[in-house]
């Protein structure tokens, strides 16, 4: 990973792991398995655990990782008044 916080892969890699196990757990669930309340709570708490513990880190890197917005471009010409459009369109 090139970051300035080459410590958050192991974070990463974690919250990873535990949102891949959540998601096969809504995968069963999804189709057709019947999972005792008890055990989804037990299955779905290590994601939440893991997302309170390092999401900041995960935060960072999407923050990180996120395309820059470009400048607005400059507009080339003045905006005609509101008038003057109407009025062209009106005379078609």
């Amino acid at each position: 990973m090139n970051s300035p916080w080459p410590d958050d892969a192991a974070a990463l890699s974690r919250l990873a792991g535990a949102v891949i196990d959540a998601e096969s757990l809504v995968d069963e669930i999804v189709h057709g398995g019947a999972v005792p309340e008890q055990e989804r709570r037990a299955r779905v708490w290590p994601a939440i655990e893991t997302w309170l513990t390092d999401g900041e880190a995960f935060l960072r890197q999407a923050r990180l990782s996120a395309p820059h917005r470009r400048p607005a471009l400059p507009v080339a010409a003045p905006a005609r008044p509101l008038a003057a459009a109407r009025s062209a369109y009106r005379s078609h």
